[in-house]
């Protein structure tokens, strides 16, 4: 037994191979739930993802679907979610708006700012590989840090689960992406997710990007999630300390990125591939930093 989610249940499988060992995951429906027809989309829409992009060193590859099952790649080393959060965060009370209350604002994860930026980036680069799929734009709608997994080399991080994921469909009439429209009450949802918006674009991925950079810079979550679509809905953005924008390029770019990816209007936000490059451009500026200074 690995763990669980809402409504799937995982496990690792030993397969021999002669004298060799390999180690698949093995993901099923939780038996104990009533049957219902959504499950069996969710578990083939997430089977389908991972082999599209099965050339892509970023996206966890899959091995086989049969109805409520599937088996994908193992990650022996985990999830990177424990690297990136600090100590835990249920002792700490939050204020009328749902943000922790916390006593020091310095991170409590321990990443230098050449490893958060490694992260970031590689994460990124991760939701680009959906977003430039060659044949056609694929969303994955539910992004955040534990859906990141270490790679078998234990240090490269591939990105799971897209049970939830959208194929954008194409009109050859208007030469355009179709319009596809989700009312959203989750949590961590786009503004125009919460507002009913009708045509929604991958853009809902790419203010998501927020919560993933926010528990980079500073090792926490960002707020009560069940209270982001108070918040959201209004326009409003994350409270980040002044601070952050002073300590390091890397904080610095992680608290700009996440100020404009949080725009209200999505054509305002900068696309993943910009990310991508910003955050390559900062790293090398890291990295070139903590040369000098050693």
């Amino acid at each position: 037994y690995v763990g669980n989610g809402d409504y799937r249940a995982a496990a690792s499988i030993h397969v021999r191979h002669g004298q060799a060992i390999d180690t698949v995951l093995y993901k099923h429906i939780i038996y104990s739930e009533d049957f219902d027809y959504d499950d069996y989309e969710f578990m083939r829409v997430d089977t389908l993802v991972s082999e599209r992009l099965t050339s892509s060193p970023r996206i966890v590859d899959t091995y086989g679907l049969c109805g409520i099952a599937s088996l994908s790649e193992y990650a022996a080393y985990g999830g990177i979610t424990r690297d990136v959060y600090g100590v835990r965060q249920g002792r700490y009370r939050r204020d009328k708006d749902g943000y922790f209350l916390f006593p020091d604002w310095r991170p409590l994860n321990k990443l230098s700012p050449v490893e958060k930026l490694k992260y970031a980036l590689n994460m990124a680069e991760a939701v680009a590989d959906l977003h430039g799929f060659s044949d056609g734009v694929i969303i994955h709608d539910d992004l955040k840090v534990s859906q990141f997994l270490w790679g078998p080399d234990g240090s490269s991080i591939k990105l799971n689960d897209f049970n939830r994921a959208i194929f954008r469909m194409w009109d050859d009439n208007k030469q355009q992406y179709c319009a596809w429209d989700e009312s959203e009450t989750r949590k961590n949802r786009s503004p125009e997710e919460y507002n009913g918006s009708h045509n929604l674009t991958e853009a809902v991925d790419v203010y998501n990007m927020d919560w993933i950079f926010y528990s980079l810079l500073a090792g926490r979550s960002k707020m009560d999630e069940e209270k982001t679509a108070r918040v959201t809905k209004k326009g409003g953005k994350l409270k980040i300390d002044e601070r952050y924008r002073h300590t390091n390029v890397a904080d610095a770019k992680l608290v700009e990125l996440i100020d404009r990816c949080t725009e209200y209007d999505p054509d305002d936000r900068p696309s993943i591939f910009e990310v991508v490059e910003e955050l390559k451009e900062a790293l090398r500026t890291a990295i070139a930093d903590e040369y000098t200074i050693h």
